[in-house]
């Protein structure tokens, strides 16, 4: 949240409430007591216009529907990396220990580019191996 939109509000709360809010905090590993201060009355108001028959299911589900997106994107693009950095060790000690130069695997890499543009990324190792072994 960016400051430019945030408003200090003072409150005075029971202090049970707020060791219990303070617990919460921990437990939930939430950033901070103002996080989770945000996030209960958020779905306080959600709740109420909820009980009021108004709409606000659709809110909170698309917010929440938003964090768990993100949560994923992230683990996603975390394993993705990860592939790509074996992926790359792999070709790496394939080249050298094969002795491809770096204009054979320019040739290479235009000619795997076409084939998955071609195939839309459902290329078969086994075809790839039938055209190598046709020459």
């Amino acid at each position: 949240m960016d400051s430019e939109n945030m408003k200090r509000v003072g409150l005075y709360l029971d202090k049970d409430l707020v060791k219990r809010a303070d617990d919460m905090v921990k437990q939930f590993h939430f950033k901070s007591r103002n996080e989770f201060f945000a996030e209960a009355v958020e779905n306080y108001i959600a709740d109420y216009l909820l009980s009021s028959n108004e709409s606000a299911v659709s809110d909170k589900l698309g917010k929440a529907i938003a964090k768990y997106s993100e949560d994923n994107a992230k683990a996603i693009s975390k394993g993705l990396f990860r592939y790509a950095v074996q992926l790359e060790m792999m070709c790496r000690v394939l080249a050298a220990t094969n002795g491809i130069d770096k204009d054979c695997l320019e040739g290479m890499r235009r000619e795997a580019i076409n084939n998955v543009r071609r195939t839309r990324g459902k290329v078969r190792f086994e075809e790839i191996l039938d055209g190598y072994y046709d020459d």
